[in-house]
């Protein structure tokens, strides 16, 4: 399972970044999903967090954190008492870490910087926006969620 939707949700992001680099990146236009709600449109972003921290003067710390936090979630999910839906969370966890990895890592714009493609925008009815994020960002989010659903719901195991 861990491996399944963590392969799934890279294929998925990897390609999508692929897409949206191909295809709106060139042309500089918004693709309007749902208006005025959804939107996708290129951003490239050199930070991370979102789009929060605008840019990284330490690329490698978060290279380091990002393989540390793989690990962890590779060797927990051999814990006995894992439940299916905690594999299938540390798999989008660890498929989105991945696909913003390989793109801090691999992608280069025209200027030889480094970043990760970011196009999902959600628009505000009020006004603004939620800061643009892609497929690995919102892997990442729901297997959070979901990792924190099963941990708090989970029923301790029975003594041998």
């Amino acid at each position: 399972m861990l491996a399944l939707s963590g392969a799934g949700a890279l294929a998925l992001d990897l390609w999508t970044k692929q897409w949206v680099w191909d295809h709106l990146r060139p042309t500089g236009r918004a693709l309007v999903v749902i208006d005025p709600l959804l939107e996708l449109a290129f951003a490239y972003n050199q930070g991370s967090a979102f789009g929060l921290v605008r840019r990284l003067d330490y690329p490698y710390v978060l290279l380091v954190v990002t393989v540390l936090m793989i690990g962890w979630i590779v060797l927990t999910a051999r814990v006995p008492h894992g439940t299916r839906l905690r594999f299938v969370a540390g798999g989008l966890i660890v498929g989105g870490a991945l696909g913003n990895l390989y793109d801090r890592m691999f992608r280069v714009d025209g200027l030889g910087q480094s970043g990760v493609v970011d196009f999902i925008k959600v628009n505000y009815p009020w006004g603004g926006s939620w800061p643009s994020f892609n497929v690995a960002d919102a892997a990442l989010v729901v297997g959070v969620v979901l990792l924190v659903w099963d941990l708090r719901t989970r029923k301790p195991a029975p003594d041998a």
